[in-house]
């Protein structure tokens, strides 16, 4: 009877030992289930790609349905592991920034999990819940100002860059806290950038206004006109999913009475099927009178652009690889020349410089930092040779700092970086700004025709190009 028993109490133990064996199974199996569309993509593509990617949004596809998701996973797949989208410049060295446009790991990890399962759509009734953050009223801005005409962008060229003069109306000095750029043709908006034209350079911006005829004039760099072609002048950026730029809390840009602002539109004209009109619009926050604010001052970084093509230096000055061909044909041959003298070095430092096939070129330059106080910001500016720029605080020394590292520069997503703490600075401490140049073969230009090698040095030509960069400090 004894055996019986401890037969019955071992069977009993081996259906438990296989029941558990079988709930750990399903278990282990719910577990490692792969993503699925309705389960995990949906939601990170709607938070983190439909600022652009929706119909008639400025990226050439949307991805709002399902079937297109699956179509393009391979392509979606491989911009999400190798950083080209969502758009964002600054490297993994640069320090944490504010509204920072990238995808986290896990939410990296699930698409490319998705992708090598067979893009399962799940079951639509299993979305996550969706947490909505309470709405803030938006404060009316202090002033919106409107291009004066509207603009149809030229489908001759694939990407079109326009100058607009805005006329704010800024009677005495004002600090500003923040501005928001509403494009009225946002299938078309690539990326606009505000420059701050002072009351002494108002009247040479009309001019220019004058020159071209129509709303505007053509301007690939800068807006050509005097200083304001140099990131100083930049009061602003917008790309598409950015919803207005706020300064950092307490703090207020300072804009002179008199001050005009030059409007450069980049529109992509990829998706125009037929002439659309634009009218942009501008809108600034004013800080009020009252209240105590800590001034935002940028300090600006230049370095020498001295770029060679690949091969032997050319002797006949006439050869557009030539230097002298270069400094002929450029706007800002003062810009090119007096950066040597700030940086302390010589045309020949880069000519006379092993260079090999024409890629990967390097300058820099340091500056000292005038005050102590914080960074606050940092912005960069290349044009399509550049391939990657760096900011750093106190180079070559046990205490050095990046501050804005971009390894994959592309011109068409620049724009302003704002930490999300800022960083301590005193005076005497060093900056540099190191920018590397591709010059070695063809390149695409603006209107997508092939571009071949030629000398570079500063100027706002498609192929000439700039090295330079500004940090807002707020000085203690």
């Amino acid at each position: 009877m004894r055996n019986k028993k401890v037969s019955i109490l071992l069977v009993v133990a081996a259906m438990g030992v296989g029941c558990f064996a079988l709930v750990n199974s399903v278990v282990q199996s719910q577990t490692s289930a792969p993503p699925t569309y309705y389960g995990q993509v949906e939601a990170i593509l709607a938070a983190n790609c439909l600022g652009c990617h929706v119909a008639g949004g400025i990226a050439p596809f949307s991805l709002e349905k399902p079937e297109t998701v699956v179509r393009l996973a391979s392509g979606i797949k491989y911009s999400v592991e190798n950083n080209t989208m969502p758009p964002w410049l600054p490297g993994p060295q640069s320090p944490a920034m504010l509204n920072e446009r990238k995808l986290k790991p896990e939410d990296k990890a699930a698409i490319s999990s998705w992708v090598a399962a067979g893009m399962p759509l799940g079951d639509p009734s299993q979305r996550p819940p969706r947490t909505q953050q309470p709405e803030q009223p938006k404060p009316q801005p202090d002033r919106v100002v409107t291009m004066d005409a509207a603009y149809t962008p030229n489908k001759a060229l694939l990407d079109d860059y326009r100058c607009f003069l805005l006329d704010p109306q800024i009677k005495q000095d004002t600090f500003l806290n923040g501005y928001d750029i509403l494009p009225g043709a946002g299938k078309l908006v690539h990326h606009v950038v505000l420059f701050l034209v002072n009351a002494d350079l108002a009247k040479a911006a009309e001019e220019q206004d004058r020159v071209e005829a129509g709303p505007g004039w053509t301007c690939f760099g800068g807006p050509t006109v005097g200083s304001s072609t140099t990131i100083p002048g930049v009061l602003g950026f917008w790309a598409p999913g950015t919803s207005g730029t706020t300064f950092p809390k307490d703090t207020g840009r300072l804009v002179r009475a008199g001050t005009k602002i030059v409007m450069q539109m980049h529109y992509n004209t990829i998706n125009m099927t037929a002439p659309v009109q634009d009218i942009t619009k501008a809108a600034f926050y004013y800080v009020p009178e009252e209240k105590q604010i800590d001034v935002l001052r940028g300090t600006a970084l230049v370095a020498p652009v001295e770029v060679r093509c690949p091969g032997p230096y050319p002797t006949d000055k006439n050869d557009p690889c030539h230097r002298d061909h270069a400094m002929q044909h450029s706007m800002m041959k003062d810009v090119a020349d007096g950066a040597h003298l700030l940086c302390g070095t010589r045309v020949d430092d880069y000519l006379n410089s092993e260079i090999g096939n024409g890629a990967a070129q390097e300058t820099h330059c340091d500056t000292t930092i005038r005050a102590t106080g914080v960074a606050m910001g940092v912005v960069s500016h290349m044009h399509i040779r550049g391939i990657a720029t760096k900011v750093t605080l106190n180079p070559d020394t046990p205490d050095a700092k990046i501050l804005l590292d971009i390894p994959h520069w592309d011109f068409n997503w620049q724009g302003e970086f704002w930490y999300k703490e800022p960083i301590p600075v005193k005076q005497g401490d060093k900056l540099r700004i190191s920018c590397i140049y591709d010059n070695s073969g063809p390149i695409p230009g603006p209107d997508k025709k092939p571009l071949e090698p030629r000398y570079l040095t500063w100027g706002e030509g498609t192929t000439d190009e700039m090295c330079l960069a500004r940090v807002m400090f707020v000085y203690k």
